[in-house]
């Protein structure tokens, strides 16, 4: 059943101007590029190209109609041509001219964008949020359809760039694909954009109701422990995910993992890995967190990974993807130096072991430099690849006590006490200090 899906690819009906020419350079090797709007996005893989057949039906749609009020389809891509399969997804990129919007500011223009995209006989879910991709804007509206017995689910991205609108829409039959095709949005590149960097805290107490208002006047995001955090008997932010995002905090989920003494051998560390990925999965469950969260587990111990430790941890991050959540581990992105004269990067190394996993990485380097200390004044942030981990998403540099050994360099950027407080944050409430690429780097926010 060759359909056209009911997200994009719609005559508009005259609401906009006329259709521009497509320059773009398009699809190859599973990346697609336009010169004419300066990005790049590599696609996930496993999809058909259906942007001919788009175009072609969206143009006999308006001749129907007797219009030329369409959208310029970059591209479209689908899991195959019967939408009506549950497990059925697309992607759909169209832009249109900045233009022919009137008397409304960029960001209505993105939401109208959306609503656009989506199409008549859509309900839209939620409010629109904005979401910074890639060093660029972007406004976020989810929407779904009911076309018994499936129910469909739309998530459309806009943003106003070089005199265009430009539009990224994900449908899907589940929300569990959709939440997949959203991970493709870390392969968006845009030329000459200027990354946005995020600070957030962690730390092994919840800092209390009553400091969230002022905390956030600094902080975007907070670590959120789903069991007992290192040295502790209890998990006192339990409970605490809707007062966080009440006070509009994003999240670092983070779950306390085993220490080498605990493993034994390999066999015992895999099945270790499993069951604690079961308890992960379980406890961001039960405190909402919606399915596709990514779960960071917490390796605290550094230095090249012994085999037991990465049977451990592999078998984590398997168990916790097999569950519909995506997996990150927090290690160190020090050089550690072993007996043979040579370094080792914890993250480096876990990643080189992992193979074809997908790993998404938090790493902690307090020493100075790179870490800027105990400042959360500096503005814009301290990007994450200064901490000398490239493909880390999350940067934590700053600890609640100095490290004296690694963070001597910034000491004065620290309290007498050696810990880092926030000014405003509340008497004696020390932190740890992080730099992200987004506002949400566990993306555990409500979308529905």
């Amino acid at each position: 059943m060759r359909t056209l899906v009911w997200i994009a690819l719609l005559v508009l009906l005259g609401v906009l101007g006329l259709s521009q020419t497509n320059t773009s350079i398009g699809l190859e090797n599973g990346v697609y590029s336009s010169v004419e709007l300066g990005f790049r996005y590599r696609l996930p893989s496993g999809l058909s190209d259906e942007t001919s057949y788009a175009r072609e039906s969206l143009q006999k749609n308006a001749a129907d109609l007797h219009t030329t009020t369409t959208f310029d389809v970059l591209l479209r891509v689908t899991s195959g041509p019967d939408d009506s399969v549950p497990e059925w997804h697309a992607i759909s990129i169209q832009s249109y001219s900045r233009a022919k919007f009137v008397d409304r500011d960029d960001g209505a223009v993105e939401a109208r964008m959306n609503q656009l995209v989506a199409g008549s006989g859509t309900a839209a879910v939620g409010k629109s949020e904005r979401e910074s991709i890639a060093g660029v804007n972007f406004t976020v509206s989810n929407f779904e359809k009911s076309e018994p017995p499936l129910e469909k689910h739309a998530r459309v991205y806009s943003t106003v760039l070089k005199g265009k609108v430009l539009s990224i829409a994900f449908t899907a039959n589940q929300r569990e694909s959709l939440n997949l095709l959203e991970d493709s949005l870390r392969g968006l590149e845009f030329a000459n954009a200027t990354p946005a960097f995020y600070l957030g805290f962690d730390r092994n107490e919840y800092p209390g109701d009553q400091n969230l208002k002022q905390l956030r006047a600094s902080l975007a995001y907070a670590g959120y422990w789903l069991n007992n955090p290192p040295g502790s008997k209890s998990n006192s932010w339990t409970g605490k995910r809707g007062k966080l995002e009440a006070a509009g905090f994003g999240y670092l989920v983070l779950f306390n993992g085993r220490l080498f003494r605990e493993l034994r051998d390999v066999k015992l560390a895999q099945e270790l890995g499993k069951g604690d990925a079961q308890a992960a999965v379980r406890s961001a469950g039960d405190e909402g967190f919606p399915a596709h969260t990514i779960l960071f587990l917490d390796q605290e111990e550094g230095g090249r990974l012994l085999p037991e430790q990465k049977a451990y941890l592999f078998a984590w991050v398997d168990g916790v993807r097999q569950s519909g959540f995506r997996a990150g581990v927090y290690c160190s992105g020090i050089a550690a130096l072993e007996k043979s004269g040579d370094s080792v990067v914890t993250a480096e190394d876990i990643r080189q072991s992992g193979g074809t996993r997908e790993i998404t990485y938090w790493v902690t380097n307090d020493a100075c430099p790179p870490s800027p200390g105990c400042s959360v004044s500096r503005h814009p942030p301290p990007s994450v690849a200064a901490s000398g981990v490239t493909f880390a998403d999350v940067w934590q540099f700053a600890q609640s006590p100095r490290r004296k050994e690694v963070a001597d360099g910034c000491g004065k950027t620290y309290a007498a006490d050696g810990n880092c407080y926030v000014p405003g944050s509340g008497s004696g409430l020390h932190l740890d200090l992080n730099t992200s690429t987004s506002a949400d780097p566990s993306h555990g926010r409500t979308r529905e």
